[in-house]
């Protein structure tokens, strides 16, 4: 058997991950990510394949295009960007804790306005996060590019928003000046779906509405925006982004958007599941 077959047969098809000869090497984790992100891919081919499927709609790297990216503050997130600017050029920044889209109307109106007037295009990454160490944890995460010897928190803030509902929160949800974008998440969250002030509420429970407000926030501004510009076109993709044993970064794709004229509509993606 040659090397590159043997290559080729140990990494798993599900997460490019390498198995040993007793087993899969990290198959608590990918059994993990199988049942709650069904269909994630690793960054560099998502990115790629969003660029594939966007370039017979007139959106070209670096000539009539745009992105917009809201990841989190956390800088195991920068991989993400760091792909999509390798093939967009630099991006707006949109982002805040848990990728949170704080930027608000001033933001939105500083982003549309570096593009030209009449034909440019925008695409908007916007996602959250999540880790999933190598024995299946959620919420864990060796960040081994800093040192550090022991694992901690990703999304910090949602694990952190997380146990306050656990142990009971105050509503309603005062804002600190002193912790601005922590207190409006936990208010828009809570607005997204009051049902998560219960005390069994999980970290998944936690992440999937941050990924539904960051969608539903997304695309009130980018419709209202496309309503003035009636040439522009919008790609809008959402979901959760992934970090998993040995620095390897994957997303969930949660839906997948196109917008025109004021108008929104489903954008088709290969192996996502809109929900």
């Amino acid at each position: 058997m040659n090397q590159s077959t043997t290559a080729s047969e140990t990494l798993c098809f599900q997460c490019n991950l390498n198995k040993t000869s007793n087993g899969d090497e990290h198959s608590s984790f990918i059994n993990t990510i199988k049942i709650h992100y069904p269909n994630a891919m690793l960054i560099d081919d998502f990115v790629f394949k969003t660029k594939e499927l966007l370039i017979p709609r007139a959106f070209y790297p670096r000539v009539n295009t745009m992105c917009c990216v809201s990841l989190c503050r956390d800088e195991i997130t920068s991989p993400f960007k760091n792909v999509i600017e390798s093939i967009y050029g630099s991006a707006f920044s949109c982002g805040s804790l848990g990728g949170m889209l704080l930027c608000g109307r001033t933001g939105f109106s500083a982003a549309h306005s570096h593009v030209p007037i009449d034909d440019a295009c925008l695409i908007y990454y916007c996602f959250t996060h999540i880790a999933i160490n190598e024995n299946g944890q959620i919420g864990s995460v060796l960040r081994n590019k800093t040192g550090m010897k022991q694992e901690s928190s990703a999304c910090g803030a949602l694990v952190a928003f997380t146990r306050e509902l656990k142990s009971g929160i105050r509503q309603p949800i005062h804002i600190d000046e002193n912790d601005v974008e922590m207190t409006f998440l936990k208010k828009q969250l809570l607005n997204t779906l009051p049902t998560l002030a219960k005390q069994q509420t999980t970290l998944l429970e936690v992440t999937h509405t941050a990924y539904l407000t960051i969608t539903s926030d997304l695309e009130n501004h980018v419709i209202d925006d496309s309503k003035n510009h009636e040439k522009r076109q919008y790609a809008l993709f959402t979901g959760v982004q992934i970090h998993g044993p040995n620095g390897h970064d994957y997303v969930w794709l949660g839906k997948s958007s196109f917008v025109k004229h004021g108008k929104l509509e489903n954008f088709p993606f290969d192996n996502v599941n809109h929900k």
